[in-house]
């Protein structure tokens, strides 16, 4: 997961889309459950990735919040009050695939 973090913060946009795309594999593929310290990191990094331009970086990092949610329980409750505010902000984008994304965070959260 370090490295598809890694990868996400790049400059370059096509390589932050190639790395939301191996964060997302790497949770929907994972059976594990995420810790505290590795849900912090996915928090801040897919934070920044929601302000990106690019609407399909802004999309996969809400699908990989979406995996993350189900995979890290509680932990992840100690993020609402930064990612909620972030998440709603996308509930307006011009995009409907990214509205559609940030809907389904959202009700992911809620459950």
């Amino acid at each position: 997961m370090e490295e598809a973090l890694e990868l996400a913060r790049a400059k370059d946009a096509k390589e932050r889309m190639a790395g939301v795309e191996r964060l997302h594999q790497v949770l929907e593929a994972s059976r594990k459950s995420l810790s505290s310290t590795e849900v912090t990191s996915l928090v801040d990094c897919c934070l920044d990735l929601l302000k990106d331009s690019s609407f399909r970086v802004a999309q996969g990092a809400l699908q990989a919040l979406a995996s993350a949610a189900v995979l890290s329980g509680d932990h992840f409750k100690l993020h609402f009050n930064a990612l909620v505010p972030a998440v709603v902000d996308r509930l307006g984008d011009a995009k409907q695939p990214v509205r559609d994304a940030a809907r389904r965070l959202l009700l992911t959260l809620m459950e």
